[in-house]
């Protein structure tokens, strides 16, 4: 169905600003992003996906990894926003709070 394709691949291609606004409230293993997502409508996502992400992420210098040991099992790898990728994110939320308004401008049907 078109509308179910849609949202996919709408929160598809959120996921990289929605990663790291998670990341910008301090560090956290692949796992918890996934958790957290999962309780706001709309951003359930697998694991398995998330750590593709993070791995590009990584390569581009905007989110760093280290690892931990964890008293449920093996050490956990916990990601951490990078100071390029905290300002790559501000212009992020710049550019979403910008697309945001222009799309309440259409649907308002103010072209002006």
């Amino acid at each position: 169905m078109y509308i179910d394709n849609w949202q996919t691949q709408l929160r598809k291609g959120m996921l990289d600003i929605v990663i790291l606004n998670l990341l910008s409230h301090g560090p956290c293993h692949g796992y918890e992003m996934v958790q957290r997502m999962k309780k706001i409508e709309g951003l359930k996502i697998r694991e398995g996906n998330v750590y593709p992400i993070l791995a590009r992420l990584e390569e581009e210098k905007l989110v760093e990894n280290y690892t931990e040991p964890s008293a449920d099992g093996p050490p956990r790898k916990y990601f951490k926003l990078t100071g390029a990728g905290a300002e790559i994110l501000n212009q992020m939320n710049g550019h979403w709070e910008q697309m945001i308004d222009s799309i309440q401008h259409v649907r308002k049907g103010d072209f002006q």
